[in-house]
């Protein structure tokens, strides 16, 4: 399969001729039955149709998925639709039948965070196949916060089920280079929208629990959401279903995407480590071993480091950690390294989201 690119500006009426034209071909793509990987504010996404089961097949096929990794369904609410998302998502049939208290939260939620990096778990709506969501009775569904995905979705008609746009495992790709070293010839397209402007993936929070629980951390702060419906709890349930098996139930079907003990993951062996006196100490041993070793720094640390090649600079606040670690972390593993060490981050925040890809990566 020849994988097509079209580099788009990352706001659709910039250049309104070209991205009309890109979009109109990934969306007959979609309605085909095809894979179109796309911008999102997070990172970018494998989509297909996320009502037709044969297309979503190809989604696992493409990324040597395991079939018991649900996907995320991403939709595109007009104004009115997000005024009264509960009915909407329900009208749509890509959620089920909720509660008085999940509609309530649904609202809640929907009418301060979407379109954002919020993916929210309900149940499943008729329309969506077993396969999106691993067998399960429930769904993650968001509204994504890019005009390219959204102009996409809106496009194709359809409600796009997409994880990230790279080989299962892998780490997430924030560029469209990054689809390109993991599925080219795999896809039929990839739109270019530059690079995501958040870096790691969406919040996944359950509501088909009570209290709702963050499944993954992600873009959006736990903080935020507390703010707006009251404490959360982290209930990371690893699986549900009957006949697990292995470490964290891994064999069975997973509650979101994300959870897979190993995920994230570089070539070489991550390493995280507690400060900058341990990442020298840790570099210096490493070495000694004959091992290439490269360092993911914070901004504050490249005086320690000064010389110390090759590594790759984050940036100074967690927000610049987070967009810029999936892409270090790729940097580090085209230089050929064998090794990748990293400092702990404060879990403030998205440092929450930063941490939990790092000790997955490193595991």
């Amino acid at each position: 399969m020849e994988t097509q690119y079209f580099t788009l500006n990352p706001d659709p009426d910039s250049d309104a001729e070209a991205t009309s034209l890109a979009i109109a071909a990934a969306a007959r793509a979609i309605q085909m039955g095809g894979l179109v990987a796309f911008p999102t504010e997070t990172v970018y996404g494998l989509g297909a149709n996320a009502t037709d089961a044969e297309a979503v097949a190809k989604i696992y096929v493409a990324k040597q998925r395991a079939l018991n990794d649900p996907l995320i369904v991403h939709c595109a609410l007009d104004a009115a639709a997000l005024r009264a998302p509960a009915d909407a998502l329900a009208r749509q049939e890509i959620a089920g039948v909720l509660s008085a208290q999940q509609r309530e939260r649904v609202v809640a939620l929907v009418q301060r965070f979407w379109p954002g990096p919020l993916t929210l778990v309900l149940p499943r709506g008729a329309r969506i196949p077993p396969n999106v969501t691993a067998g399960l009775d429930s769904v993650a569904v968001r509204m994504p916060d890019h005009a390219v995905a959204l102009a996409l979705i809106r496009a194709s008609d359809v409600p796009i089920a997409a994880p990230s746009a790279n080989r299962f495992g892998h780490v997430s790709p924030t560029t469209a280079q990054h689809v390109r070293d993991d599925l080219d010839g795999r896809i039929d397209m990839v739109l270019d929208g530059g690079a995501t402007a958040i870096g790691v993936e969406s919040t996944v929070l359950d509501l088909t629990q009570d209290p709702p629980a963050i499944l993954r951390p992600g873009g959006l702060a736990r903080a935020e959401i507390e703010r707006v419906i009251g404490s959360v709890g982290a209930g990371e349930q690893g699986s549900r279903g009957e006949g697990e098996k292995g470490r964290e139930g891994e064999e069975a079907a997973q509650v979101s995407p994300g959870l897979l003990s190993k995920h994230y993951a570089p070539r070489a062996r991550l390493r995280v480590v507690r400060d900058t006196a341990e990442l020298l100490r840790q570099r210096s041993h490493a070495a000694a071993q004959g091992l290439r070793v490269g360092l993911l720094v914070m901004a504050s640390q490249r005086e320690a480091c000064a010389g110390l090649m090759p590594q790759y600079v984050l940036g100074q606040d967690l927000a610049s950690v987070a967009r810029n670690l999936y892409a270090g972390l790729r940097a580090l593993d085209s230089a050929g390294v064998d090794v990748i060490l990293v400092s702990e981050v404060e879990r403030a925040g998205i440092g929450e989201a930063i941490a939990d890809r790092l000790r997955r990566g490193a595991a």
